[in-house]
């Protein structure tokens, strides 16, 4: 975890270290096939996210957090490159951090960049999604029958795992019937940042450049420390999705900002 030099509570403290290296999404690797047990749907939406993610992948990372305890606020944005090869980690780039008004000088990105490719390469950070071959078996399913308002042509999913940690959760995921393509994942991660009491996720996916991948994350958590309430909301958006012919093309490009 990091720590970050600020005046704020806490509570403040401790959340935004949860939020601000959280929300991004866990990527496949080859494993061995679905347990049986996994409904239909949930099978293809696992081959269709693999199929999605196959190959040197390249996008563009913006993050906003924000902190209110009582009278104290506290903001963090950032822009971030991150490269995938065959749906695994590859690497992360930091271009830009400002942090209640003032930006991260070249020292400090550096820390960041290598305290975030140090925890994401050690399967740190990110939320195990439901439809990630790797963890579907720490899932149970339910198939809706009965959902009024899901778009015509998609079937709700419920899941829910017993792993009590903020890289688990209970929630939904809307999946489009004939692409097996994952619309919406929403959540109430099984582990809150320290001093938040609840808290929901939204990650809401889109096609960009032939790749259907998640295009935005919104965190939102409440909790208290003492006699303040608090809350936290974090903002992520993915876009300039790109395909590259290798990692080393795609990794050239992460270094000098092309990506």
């Amino acid at each position: 975890m990091k720590r970050f030099a600020s005046a704020a509570t806490p509570f403040a403290c401790l959340l935004v270290l949860s939020l601000t290296v959280s929300a991004s999404p866990a990527a496949p690797v080859p494993a061995a096939p679905v347990a049986a047990a996994v409904p239909a749907i949930v099978e293809h939406a696992v081959a269709a996210y693999e199929a999605e993610v196959r190959g040197a992948i390249g996008m563009m990372r913006h993050f906003t957090t924000g902190i209110q305890a009582g009278p104290v606020r506290h903001s963090e944005t950032s822009v971030s490159g991150v490269l995938l090869s065959d749906g695994a980690f590859s690497k992360i780039k930091y271009y830009q951090v400002t942090q209640d008004g003032k930006a991260f000088d070249a020292q400090k990105l550096a820390q960041r960049d290598s305290q975030t490719n140090t925890d994401w390469a050690a399967g740190k950070i990110f939320f195990k999604e439901p439809y990630d071959r790797r963890f579907t078996g720490d899932y149970q399913f339910e198939v809706s029958t009965s959902c009024t308002d899901c778009p015509a042509g998609t079937v709700d999913v419920a899941f829910t795992s017993a792993i009590r940690d903020a890289q688990h959760g209970n929630g939904t995921m809307l999946i489009e019937s004939s692409s097996g393509r994952v619309q919406k994942l929403t959540y109430s991660p099984n582990a809150f940042p320290p001093h938040a009491n609840s808290g929901t996720v939204t990650e809401t996916s889109g096609g960009s450049s032939g790749i259907w991948y998640v295009t935005r994350i919104d965190e939102s958590y409440r909790g208290h420390e003492l006699i303040l309430t608090g809350t936290g909301t974090f903002t992520g958006t993915f876009d300039q999705f790109r395909r590259f012919p290798s990692v080393t093309d795609g990794d050239a490009a992460l270094g000098n900002g092309t990506i």
